[in-house]
């Protein structure tokens, strides 16, 4: 079901950070928003619009994917003079989270897979938030990492890189339950450190699940000191 609704990953990695029931992000928005980022520079990898070469993107062809999120991201990276490298547009992506995020959650809409609802908070501040109207495809998602993570299931390399982008934001609790995430701790590093030299792509999946690491470490050290000569 999942499969023929043609998700993408950046679909499917939005489904896994929403509540299901409060229609709300479980994920910390600046974090999500890298992850978010390299799920575009992942897609656009595998369907042969950039290729990464010596840590850098390089456009391979600008012609359109007719995935609304994807072309977005595809016009922003085009219009660079020059071949910059992935933290650069990490970065760049990730900055533009509330833009990707809102195309996504649209998509999910229309496909009835998501509802939209409005709240108030103190009655005043309106909110939107998004519960889930249709279950199955992401409980298909669901079924199918923890099988691969309790090793009963070989893992696709695009599910190699749902588990990778799900570790980098921390969600690993929210997708197998905290009891599960504790146990196979190991076992999600060494899915992803398993796939470093399988192929271009498994190095793709290990470069950017370090780089999306990099990234939020720098940004988190400079808010801590900035926090801190500040006070």
């Amino acid at each position: 079901m999942a499969d023929k609704l043609d998700l993408n990953i950046l679909d499917k990695l939005v489904l896994l950070a929403l509540d299901d029931e409060k229609g709300t992000f479980v994920s910390d928005s600046m974090v999500f928003g890298y992850c978010l980022a390299g799920a575009v520079i992942f897609e656009l990898s595998i369907r042969d619009r950039i290729k990464i070469v010596d840590g850098k993107i390089r456009i391979v062809k600008e012609k359109r994917l007719n995935d609304e999120v994807l072309d977005y991201c595809l016009d922003i990276i085009s219009d660079s003079k020059k071949d910059r490298k992935i933290n650069h547009w990490i970065e760049i992506l990730g900055n533009k989270e509330g833009s990707i995020r809102k195309i996504v959650l649209d998509k999910l809409i229309s496909l009835k897979i998501l509802q939209e609802r409005e709240d108030k908070v103190l009655w005043i501040f309106k909110t939107k938030k998004f519960p889930t109207k249709n279950e199955l495809p992401e409980n298909l998602i669901r079924k199918r990492l923890n099988d691969i993570i309790k090793s009963r299931a070989k893992a696709e390399l695009d599910e190699i890189m749902i588990i990778s982008l799900v570790d980098s934001c921390g969600l690993n609790n929210e997708v197998y339950g905290k009891a599960l995430a504790k146990e196979k701790a190991k076992k999600i590093k060494s899915i992803i450190k398993e796939y470093q030299f399988a192929d271009n792509t498994g190095k793709v999946i290990k470069e950017l699940h370090d780089t999306i690491l990099a990234v939020l470490i720098l940004i988190i050290s400079t808010t801590t000191i900035t926090t801190t000569t500040v006070n």
